[in-house]
Protein backbone atom coordinates (compact mmCIF):
# COMPACT_ATOMS: atom_id res chain seq x y z
CA UNK A 1 0.00 0.00 0.00
CA UNK A 2 2.94 2.29 0.71
CA UNK A 3 3.94 1.86 -2.92
CA UNK A 4 0.52 2.92 -4.07
CA UNK A 5 0.90 6.16 -5.99
CA UNK A 6 -2.42 7.48 -4.64
CA UNK A 7 -1.31 6.89 -1.05
CA UNK A 8 1.90 8.74 -1.60
CA UNK A 9 -0.05 11.73 -2.84
CA UNK A 10 -2.63 11.73 0.07
CA UNK A 11 -0.24 10.99 2.95
CA UNK A 12 1.21 14.49 3.27
CA UNK A 13 -2.25 15.98 3.22
CA UNK A 14 -3.51 13.58 5.90
CA UNK A 15 -0.46 14.22 8.05
CA UNK A 16 -1.00 17.98 7.87
CA UNK A 17 -4.72 17.54 8.63
CA UNK A 18 -4.04 15.31 11.62
CA UNK A 19 -1.42 17.76 12.88
CA UNK A 20 -3.78 20.71 12.58
CA UNK A 21 -6.48 18.70 14.34
CA UNK A 22 -4.16 17.90 17.24
CA UNK A 23 -3.06 21.53 17.50
CA UNK A 24 -6.71 22.62 17.52
CA UNK A 25 -7.55 20.15 20.28
CA UNK A 26 -4.60 21.35 22.38
CA UNK A 27 -5.54 25.02 21.92
CA UNK A 28 -9.15 24.30 22.83
CA UNK A 29 -8.11 22.50 26.01
CA UNK A 30 -5.72 25.31 26.97
CA UNK A 31 -8.36 28.01 26.52
CA UNK A 32 -10.91 26.01 28.49
CA UNK A 33 -8.44 25.52 31.33
CA UNK A 34 -7.67 29.26 31.34
CA UNK A 35 -11.36 30.17 31.68
CA UNK A 36 -12.15 27.71 34.45
CA UNK A 37 -9.02 28.12 36.60
CA UNK A 38 -7.42 31.53 37.09
CA UNK A 39 -3.99 31.32 38.65
CA UNK A 40 -1.88 34.04 40.31
CA UNK A 41 -1.43 37.05 38.06
CA UNK A 42 -4.25 35.93 35.80
CA UNK A 43 -7.40 37.97 35.24
CA UNK A 44 -10.67 36.43 36.31
CA UNK A 45 -14.13 37.35 35.11
CA UNK A 46 -16.01 39.01 37.98
CA UNK A 47 -19.54 37.93 38.62
CA UNK A 48 -22.22 40.58 38.22
CA UNK A 49 -23.27 41.81 41.70
CA UNK A 50 -26.87 41.05 42.64
CA UNK A 51 -29.13 43.94 43.65
CA UNK A 52 -29.99 43.76 47.41
CA UNK A 53 -33.34 45.00 48.63
CA UNK A 54 -32.37 44.83 52.33
CA UNK A 55 -31.74 48.14 54.16
CA UNK A 56 -28.14 48.65 55.13
CA UNK A 57 -27.69 48.85 58.92
CA UNK A 58 -24.74 50.97 59.99
CA UNK A 59 -22.29 49.21 62.25
CA UNK A 60 -20.95 50.98 65.29
CA UNK A 61 -18.06 49.98 67.42
CA UNK A 62 -19.12 52.18 70.36
CA UNK A 63 -19.69 50.13 73.49
CA UNK A 64 -22.97 50.69 75.38
CA UNK A 65 -22.48 52.54 78.63
CA UNK A 66 -23.81 51.09 81.84
CA UNK A 67 -26.44 53.30 83.55
CA UNK A 68 -25.02 54.94 86.64
CA UNK A 69 -27.06 55.05 89.83
CA UNK A 70 -27.62 58.56 91.15
CA UNK A 71 -26.20 58.85 94.61
CA UNK A 72 -28.32 60.81 97.11
CA UNK A 73 -26.62 63.98 98.25
CA UNK A 74 -26.46 65.00 101.87
CA UNK A 75 -28.24 68.28 102.66
CA UNK A 76 -25.90 71.14 103.43
CA UNK A 77 -26.45 73.21 106.56
CA UNK A 78 -26.78 76.96 106.31
CA UNK A 79 -23.44 78.49 107.22
CA UNK A 80 -24.63 80.39 110.30
CA UNK A 81 -26.63 77.37 111.49
CA UNK A 82 -23.66 75.05 111.01
CA UNK A 83 -21.58 77.31 113.25
CA UNK A 84 -24.26 77.23 115.95
CA UNK A 85 -24.74 73.47 115.60
CA UNK A 86 -21.02 72.94 116.09
CA UNK A 87 -21.23 74.84 119.38
CA UNK A 88 -24.47 73.20 120.54
CA UNK A 89 -26.20 70.37 118.61
CA UNK A 90 -29.44 71.04 120.51
CA UNK A 91 -30.14 73.96 118.17
CA UNK A 92 -32.94 73.33 115.67
CA UNK A 93 -33.43 76.72 114.05
CA UNK A 94 -33.49 80.51 114.33
CA UNK A 95 -36.56 82.71 114.78
CA UNK A 96 -36.72 86.33 113.63
CA UNK A 97 -39.43 89.00 113.48
CA UNK A 98 -37.99 91.88 111.54
CA UNK A 99 -38.02 95.21 113.34
CA UNK A 100 -38.34 93.63 116.80
CA UNK A 101 -36.03 92.08 119.40
CA UNK A 102 -37.16 88.60 118.39
CA UNK A 103 -33.95 87.23 116.90
CA UNK A 104 -33.04 84.05 118.73
CA UNK A 105 -31.92 80.45 118.29
CA UNK A 106 -34.56 77.77 118.81
CA UNK A 107 -33.62 74.70 120.83
CA UNK A 108 -35.04 71.18 120.51
CA UNK A 109 -34.53 68.54 123.23
CA UNK A 110 -37.40 66.01 123.05
CA UNK A 111 -35.77 63.84 125.73
CA UNK A 112 -35.59 66.82 128.11
CA UNK A 113 -38.43 69.14 126.97
CA UNK A 114 -37.78 72.08 129.31
CA UNK A 115 -33.99 71.96 129.29
CA UNK A 116 -33.76 75.56 128.05
CA UNK A 117 -36.62 76.93 130.11
CA UNK A 118 -34.08 78.56 132.44
CA UNK A 119 -30.83 78.06 130.53
CA UNK A 120 -29.12 80.08 127.84
CA UNK A 121 -27.69 78.73 124.59
CA UNK A 122 -24.44 77.75 126.32
CA UNK A 123 -26.24 75.89 129.09
CA UNK A 124 -25.71 78.53 131.77
CA UNK A 125 -28.48 79.52 134.18
CA UNK A 126 -30.69 82.19 132.64
CA UNK A 127 -34.02 83.52 133.86
CA UNK A 128 -35.15 84.20 130.31
CA UNK A 129 -34.00 80.85 128.92
CA UNK A 130 -34.06 80.36 125.12
CA UNK A 131 -37.06 79.77 122.82
CA UNK A 132 -37.57 76.03 122.48
CA UNK A 133 -39.68 73.68 120.41
CA UNK A 134 -42.53 71.53 121.68
CA UNK A 135 -41.10 68.06 122.37
CA UNK A 136 -43.98 66.32 120.57
CA UNK A 137 -42.97 68.00 117.31
CA UNK A 138 -40.73 66.25 114.83
CA UNK A 139 -38.13 67.92 112.64
CA UNK A 140 -37.25 64.87 110.51
CA UNK A 141 -39.73 64.20 109.08
CA UNK A 142 -41.13 67.62 109.88
CA UNK A 143 -44.47 68.03 111.62
CA UNK A 144 -47.33 69.95 110.02
CA UNK A 145 -47.14 72.51 112.82
CA UNK A 146 -43.93 73.54 114.63
CA UNK A 147 -44.77 74.97 118.07
CA UNK A 148 -42.17 77.23 119.73
CA UNK A 149 -42.36 78.53 123.30
CA UNK A 150 -40.69 81.63 124.71
CA UNK A 151 -40.91 83.59 127.95
CA UNK A 152 -42.93 86.80 128.25
CA UNK A 153 -40.13 88.80 129.87
CA UNK A 154 -40.95 92.14 131.49
CA UNK A 155 -37.68 93.59 130.15
CA UNK A 156 -39.05 93.13 126.62
CA UNK A 157 -36.81 90.20 125.62
CA UNK A 158 -37.66 86.72 124.36
CA UNK A 159 -41.35 86.50 123.28
CA UNK A 160 -42.60 89.65 125.01
CA UNK A 161 -42.99 91.12 121.51
CA UNK A 162 -45.82 88.67 120.76
CA UNK A 163 -48.13 90.64 123.05
CA UNK A 164 -47.88 93.54 120.60
CA UNK A 165 -49.88 91.43 118.12
CA UNK A 166 -52.96 92.22 120.17
CA UNK A 167 -52.99 95.40 118.08
CA UNK A 168 -53.92 95.10 114.42
CA UNK A 169 -51.66 98.03 113.53
CA UNK A 170 -48.64 96.19 114.88
CA UNK A 171 -49.52 93.17 112.75
CA UNK A 172 -49.75 95.37 109.65
CA UNK A 173 -46.23 96.62 110.34
CA UNK A 174 -44.88 93.13 111.11
CA UNK A 175 -47.00 90.65 109.12
CA UNK A 176 -44.32 88.01 108.66
CA UNK A 177 -42.00 85.75 110.64
CA UNK A 178 -38.70 84.38 109.40
CA UNK A 179 -37.67 80.95 110.58
CA UNK A 180 -34.49 79.14 109.57
CA UNK A 181 -34.18 75.41 110.00
CA UNK A 182 -30.69 73.96 109.91
CA UNK A 183 -30.96 73.75 106.12
CA UNK A 184 -33.23 76.51 104.81
CA UNK A 185 -34.67 79.93 105.61
CA UNK A 186 -38.43 80.33 105.38
CA UNK A 187 -40.94 83.14 105.54
CA UNK A 188 -44.31 82.70 107.27
CA UNK A 189 -47.38 84.93 106.88
CA UNK A 190 -49.20 85.50 110.16
CA UNK A 191 -52.62 83.88 110.00
CA UNK A 192 -54.05 84.64 113.45
CA UNK A 193 -53.19 86.09 116.87
CA UNK A 194 -55.37 85.21 119.87
CA UNK A 195 -55.61 84.63 123.61
CA UNK A 196 -56.00 81.08 124.88
CA UNK A 197 -55.00 78.95 127.85
CA UNK A 198 -53.71 75.57 128.93
CA UNK A 199 -56.70 73.29 129.54
CA UNK A 200 -57.25 70.57 132.09
CA UNK A 201 -57.04 67.05 130.75
CA UNK A 202 -60.74 66.37 131.33
CA UNK A 203 -61.82 69.37 129.24
CA UNK A 204 -63.04 68.14 125.87
CA UNK A 205 -62.02 71.13 123.75
CA UNK A 206 -59.60 71.88 120.93
CA UNK A 207 -56.18 72.30 122.53
CA UNK A 208 -53.99 74.40 120.25
CA UNK A 209 -50.77 73.03 121.77
CA UNK A 210 -51.76 69.49 120.83
CA UNK A 211 -52.31 70.20 117.15
CA UNK A 212 -49.00 69.11 115.64
CA UNK A 213 -49.76 66.64 112.87
CA UNK A 214 -53.14 66.45 111.16
CA UNK A 215 -54.53 62.93 110.99
CA UNK A 216 -56.57 63.94 107.94
CA UNK A 217 -57.80 67.00 106.08
CA UNK A 218 -60.83 67.50 108.33
CA UNK A 219 -58.57 67.68 111.40
CA UNK A 220 -56.40 70.27 109.68
CA UNK A 221 -59.38 72.41 108.70
CA UNK A 222 -60.76 72.15 112.25
CA UNK A 223 -57.53 73.73 113.53
CA UNK A 224 -57.60 76.53 110.94
CA UNK A 225 -61.25 77.24 111.75
CA UNK A 226 -60.40 77.45 115.45
CA UNK A 227 -57.56 79.91 114.82
CA UNK A 228 -59.70 82.13 112.62
CA UNK A 229 -62.65 82.08 115.02
CA UNK A 230 -60.49 83.08 118.01
CA UNK A 231 -58.37 85.63 116.10
CA UNK A 232 -58.44 89.19 117.43
CA UNK A 233 -58.70 90.51 113.86
CA UNK A 234 -58.83 89.20 110.31
CA UNK A 235 -55.45 89.00 108.60
CA UNK A 236 -56.92 87.74 105.34
CA UNK A 237 -54.50 84.77 105.50
CA UNK A 238 -55.76 81.20 105.64
CA UNK A 239 -54.20 77.77 105.06
CA UNK A 240 -55.05 74.62 103.14
CA UNK A 241 -54.31 71.01 104.04
CA UNK A 242 -50.62 70.41 103.41
CA UNK A 243 -49.45 73.94 104.26
CA UNK A 244 -46.80 74.11 106.98
CA UNK A 245 -47.63 76.09 110.09
CA UNK A 246 -45.53 77.84 112.74
CA UNK A 247 -47.04 78.56 116.15
CA UNK A 248 -45.39 80.91 118.67
CA UNK A 249 -46.61 80.75 122.27
CA UNK A 250 -45.92 82.87 125.37
CA UNK A 251 -47.54 83.33 128.78
CA UNK A 252 -50.42 85.76 129.14
CA UNK A 253 -52.13 86.94 132.30
CA UNK A 254 -55.73 87.49 131.27
CA UNK A 255 -56.65 84.31 133.16
CA UNK A 256 -55.06 81.40 134.99
CA UNK A 257 -52.67 79.45 132.77
CA UNK A 258 -53.29 82.00 130.05
CA UNK A 259 -51.34 81.98 126.80
CA UNK A 260 -50.99 84.31 123.84
CA UNK A 261 -50.64 82.57 120.49
CA UNK A 262 -49.49 83.67 117.05
CA UNK A 263 -50.01 81.21 114.18
CA UNK A 264 -48.38 81.67 110.77
CA UNK A 265 -48.48 79.81 107.47
CA UNK A 266 -45.34 79.15 105.44
CA UNK A 267 -45.15 81.40 102.40
CA UNK A 268 -44.93 79.46 99.13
Amino acid sequence: MKNNPMFRKLFPILAVAIGLLLIGVLVFLAVRQDRTTAGPGQASIPEEPQQSTAETIPVTTEQPTEPTETQPTEPVMLEHMAQLYEKNPDVAGWITIEGTVVDYPVMYTPQDPEKYLRRDFDGNDSRGGVPFMEDACSIDPESDNLIIYGHNMKNGTMFRTLMSYTEEEFWKEHPQIQYSTLYETRTYDILAAFYDRVYYKYEDVFKFYQFIDAEHEDAYQEAISYYKTHALYDTGITAAYGDRLLTLVTCAYHEENGRFVVVARQKT
